[in-house]
């Protein structure tokens, strides 16, 4: 019986991930995709030491509201920290690949990262509820993650490749899909909480909820498709990828001309150190977060010498180095371009 559970948990995501990657045009590489995917299914670790902490924000919130505590739990609880993790490895692994060469990649790894998640997700709630729990998120939760994931994807992709302002595209790649999570998780928390609370919904209320519900997961749907379709249109009026270079075609890559080549990657090392200075230091700002919240994760799990503690103030460090790094590199873009401005340049 465990051995179905755990491909009632693992096939949805597989034949997702399936349907998105075999849509390209331009295949990616297995071992990006893989090492995508796995980095995805790590969220669930940097999820459970920021929960401590989100925790402790939600905990002001009046609990006998179901309503008002469902939204905190979908949005604050759920979206933001699942949402956010996806967008740093989005940003700070597929993009610096070299691997992601066309607009389109931003998609096929934004559901890759997602669906990472999503299967290790599905495994906890899998194994533990059964064979119901497996059912209902098979044709909700997982392909919800998929969608959100081609949205963010979509927005960091078109990101990635454009030539001017970039942090408005990943602001709105988190943005609305912290939007699209939250109105998902908003419904069925709510009524869990009710139920948990022992406060009656009323019938109008119930009803409205259900249509929300249905009319987020609609206009889900039809907007990824939507995305979908754009990126298509691209990748047909477009002869391959822009710059860079993928494993998967490797002659197109030895039959370039040498200098081609090499002017390639110096526009690839250009357009990452085009980098504008705010994302560095929207980075930076989600990494110093992250050292309260790994540092709440290490008081949570209890004793110095706990495993998951010692793990929490690892990650502690880490956050706060790569903060520093990003504030450093931030501050020092936005300083020269602020001279540049200043003497008229």
């Amino acid at each position: 019986m465990d051995i179905l559970l755990f491909l009632m948990a693992v096939v949805p995501s597989a034949v997702l991930l399936w349907l998105f990657v075999s849509s390209d045009k331009y295949p990616e590489p297995a071992g990006v995709l893989i090492s995508s995917f796995l980095l995805g299914a790590l969220i669930v670790l940097g999820v459970y030491l920021l929960f401590p902490f989100l925790s402790l924000v939600a905990s002001g919130v009046p609990p006998d509201n179901p309503y008002l505590a469902g939204a905190v739990q979908a949005f604050l609880l759920a979206a933001l920290p699942e949402e956010a993790l996806k967008l740093i490895i989005l940003r700070r692994y597929c993009v610096n690949h070299p691997a992601f060469d066309e607009p389109m990649d931003g998609i096929v790894y934004g559901v890759t990262v997602s669906l990472g998640f999503a299967t290790a997700e599905n495994l906890l709630y899998v194994l533990d509820g059964g064979v119901s729990v497996a059912v209902g998120r098979a044709f909700l939760a997982v392909p919800c993650h998929a969608l959100v994931g081609a949205v963010m994807g979509y927005h960091v992709g078109m990101a990635a490749f454009s030539r001017g302002e970039r942090s408005g595209l990943y602001v709105k790649a988190l943005l609305l899909s912290i939007l699209f999570h939250g109105l998902y998780d908003f419904v069925p928390l709510t009524f869990r909480n009710a139920e948990a609370l022992g406060v009656d919904i009323p019938g109008p209320v119930s009803l409205g909820l259900n249509i929300l519900f249905g009319a987020v997961l609609f206009v889900l749907v039809q907007y990824v498709a939507m995305l979908t379709r754009s990126m298509k249109a691209i990748q047909r009026e477009q002869a391959g990828p822009s710059f860079g270079f993928s494993r998967v075609l490797p002659n197109r890559v030895r039959n370039l001309d040498p200098a081609v080549r090499r002017s390639r990657v110096r526009r690839w090392i250009k357009a990452y150190k085009d980098e504008t200075a705010p994302m560095d230091l929207l980075f930076s700002a989600l990494c110093l977060a992250g050292v309260f919240c790994a540092l709440a994760g290490a008081a949570h799990a209890g004793t110095p010498g706990d495993p998951l503690s010692r793990i929490s103030l690892a990650m502690a460090v880490i956050f706060f180095v790569y903060g520093v790094g990003f504030a450093a590199r931030g501050m020092g873009k936005l300083t020269v371009k602020l001279l540049k401005e200043r003497d008229g340049r």
